[in-house]
């Protein structure tokens, strides 16, 4: 994109915020128009033009749901997943839901660039934060997560992962009782590509899924830790996907997960998504999304999955 170009975007932005009324129709148009990288030049240059931040502005005209997912479009990704981290700890109580979708999903190079991220941001250490509001080995797991060992192979040895098959058999099934620490070792520091091996080999020598290994041996936070690692290392979009119709199945919507899923995955997979939600569910993502939110909330989301 120009410089003329960003700054006519720029211009646009000012021009639909300025004075009384807004014009949500041309920030939504604006905003879903470029991809994050574009839209965080769009940002710069409205700054350079202006002297104001457009966030504050954002701030000041809009509200409830459509501010907050109009703002995360315009943050750096990592800033954003570092922010809901954040909020996930902040104050009484912890939002484990959020710290297991982004910290059981998350590549080994993306949750390098949050760790620091969330340093600079909130001046803490994200390892400590998790350790102080989490226990047990749902913890143990996240602190496992943070260390950024995991293995990045997409060469599988097959004999390898047939010998942790077995070890996860003797450490979960085989005996009463579960070694915790078996499945952590393995599920936290397993490649992708190793993950969908074991997970593969374990049903083909044992006849029963691993996913419902996992629901057998474990329960609560840690369960879902470990399902989400597993799930999101398997088939990622096919996860989002679930993510994104327990957000909207019940009464009522969670807009935290819908918000997050959308904002976060609109520019990698939204699509493929969207045919898994097909696939799983026999509805149509879109229509279920239209279906529970309203406003000029529901037309920035509708205009994030429908790309045509």
């Amino acid at each position: 994109m120009t410089d003329s170009k960003y700054a006519n975007y720029a211009e646009q932005l000012y021009k639909a915020m300025k004075g009384a009324g807004t014009d949500e129709d041309t920030l939504i148009k604006v905003t879903v128009s470029e991809n994050l990288n574009e839209r965080i030049k769009i940002k710069d240059k409205y700054k350079k033009l202006y002297g104001r931040d457009l966030l504050d502005d954002l701030k000041s005209d809009l509200s409830g749901n459509f501010l907050k997912v109009m703002l995360a479009l315009y943050k750096d990704k990592y800033e954003y997943d570092a922010e809901q981290l954040y909020l996930a700890m902040k104050g009484m109580g912890t939002d484990e839901d959020t710290l297991i979708e982004i910290i059981g999903t998350r590549p080994v190079w993306m949750l390098k660039k949050i760790k620091n991220i969330y340093k600079k941001l909130y001046t803490n250490d994200l390892e400590q934060d998790v350790k102080d509001d989490t226990s047990g080995d749902f913890q143990k797991m996240l602190i496992s997560l943070l260390q950024c060992n995991r293995s990045e192979t997409t060469e599988v040895d097959s004999e390898k992962c047939i010998k942790i098959c077995d070890e996860l058999y003797n450490a979960g099934e085989k005996k009463l009782g579960t070694d915790e620490h078996i499945f952590n070792k393995y599920i936290a520091n397993c490649s992708p590509a190793e993950l969908m091996t074991i997970a593969r080999e374990y049903h083909r020598k044992y006849g029963k899924p691993l996913m419902k290994v996992i629901d057998s041996e474990f329960s609560g936070d840690i369960k879902n830790l470990i399902k989400t690692v597993l799930y999101a290392s398997i088939s990622p979009s096919e996860y989002f996907a679930t993510r994104i119709y327990q957000s909207v199945k019940k009464m009522g919507t969670n807009e935290k997960i819908l918000n997050r899923v959308i904002v976060t995955r609109n520019e990698i997979d939204i699509d493929i998504i969207q045919k898994y939600y097909k696939l799983l569910y026999s509805k149509d993502m879109l229509e279920d999304v239209k279906g529970d939110t309203s406003g000029d909330y529901k037309k920035l989301l509708v205009a994030l999955i429908d790309k045509k």
